[in-house]
């Protein structure tokens, strides 16, 4: 894998766990290093790491907050 990749995977290691269970993407990455940005999409998907998913949780802590009260 080319060093660019790597530095890029070394600033979340999240991402390593994220590659070990997705190996397709190793294979990816290696032929063609442009698509990291696919990947990291990918990754904020599954991981829901995005803001839309983020809003959601909160949305429905505060649901459950009104709920408790």
């Amino acid at each position: 894998m080319r060093s660019e990749i790597l530095t890029q995977l070394d600033k979340n290691p999240d991402y390593y766990l994220f590659l070990r269970e997705n190996p397709h993407w190793h294979k990816e990455l290696n032929r063609d290093p442009t698509k990291f940005k696919d990947f990291v999409d990918e990754y904020k998907v599954k991981r829901r790491k995005r803001v839309v998913d983020r809003i959601d949780d909160l949305s429905m802590m505060i649901t459950l907050a009104k709920e408790l009260m």
